[in-house]
């Protein structure tokens, strides 16, 4: 009996024994199976993120166009607004906004002027496909007459959420780190768009136009012009053009445009289109929208008071 209680007592000690460890592996196995869940997640949301981020955008800061010196990137947006991501589909959205709030703007602006296609006509018009052919990357003239060549394919980087021409993104990130230090908030309400996302930009404001009064489509266009470039004369097309804090009437009153103007060109860009000089660049004034020509010439040009178009004809291709 005392043998079979013994023997008893160890088959009791060995069952708990295997009860405690298989309690144990259970329990193992649980945080090992979360330990990897939580792994899983964060090496899918890594790869999410980079290529959301990098999407066919290369970090190499070498010519910013296949063309006059300049390389490729992919292009961000498709024909069709549904087969955009959300993401996309928002930040068309916004500029879509963006583009209605400036056509009411120069509605009210010029109500007393008669037909809006007349506010803004072009003068001096000149041909600087040569000059953009030759010049640096960062120095071509983009305008109503000057659009971006067709072959020419835009190399950007990411800089803080937008795709920005490399030959800028580097400048830029120093400026904004650097106004920061001062108190000042810059932001980046638009960089880069392709022509096809022009395209859509352009095609919605014909719409708009249409939707005002019976004209004809060339005048549709002609008016349409006045409020969003024509797809491939935009300075957005070439990825060197920042627009600053969202589009407001008044950013020409607020502390960060005027650290802007007093410290812009310190880092290649100036003020694009002012109000004296709309007659020669063909574009309303927009005080948010900064263009990067490099740090040699942005001061020049600041210091010249001339719209880039101008300086270009009097300074760089008349000397």
């Amino acid at each position: 009996m005392d043998y079979y209680r013994r023997l008893n007592d160890r088959d009791r000690k060995k069952i708990n024994f295997y009860k405690k460890l298989k309690k144990s592996a259970k329990k193992g196995i649980k945080w090992w199976s979360i330990f990897c869940a939580i792994v899983c997640l964060f090496g899918v949301g890594t790869i999410f993120l980079y290529k959301f981020v990098d999407s066919g955008q290369s970090s190499d800061f070498g010519h910013c166009f296949s063309s006059f010196g300049l390389c490729a990137s992919k292009s961000r947006n498709s024909d069709d607004t549904d087969g955009m991501s959300e993401l996309a589909k928002k930040e068309f959205q916004r500029e879509d906004a963006k583009s209605e709030s400036i056509d009411n703007k120069i509605t009210e602006e010029h109500k007393a002027e008669g037909d809006i296609s007349e506010n803004v006509e072009q003068d001096n018009s000149y041909d600087f496909s040569q000059w953009n052919e030759t010049c640096s990357p960062e120095q071509i003239v983009i305008n109503k007459d000057n659009p971006i060549a067709e072959s020419c394919v835009v190399k950007t980087k990411n800089c803080r959420g937008k795709e920005i021409n490399v030959c800028a993104s580097e400048d830029l990130e120093s400026m904004i780190l650097d106004a920061k230090k001062e108190g000042i908030v810059l932001w980046i309400s638009s960089g880069y768009r392709d022509v096809n996302y022009q395209t859509k930009l352009f095609n919605r404001q014909i719409e708009r136009e249409n939707s005002k009064a019976v004209i004809s489509p060339e005048e549709a266009a002609k008016r349409a012009a006045v409020v969003v470039a024509k797809p491939g004369t935009s300075e957005h097309n070439t990825g060197l053009a920042v627009d600053f804090n969202g589009v407001e009437d008044d950013f020409y009153k607020t502390k960060e445009y005027k650290w802007l103007m007093d410290n812009a060109h310190k880092y290649g860009f100036i003020e694009r289109y002012q109000k004296k000089w709309k007659n020669y660049t063909g574009v309303i004034y927009e005080p948010w929208h900064f263009r990067y020509v490099g740090k040699e010439l942005a001061p020049k040009v600041k210091e010249s008071g001339l719209c880039l178009e101008k300086y270009v004809m009097d300074y760089l291709i008349k000397k």
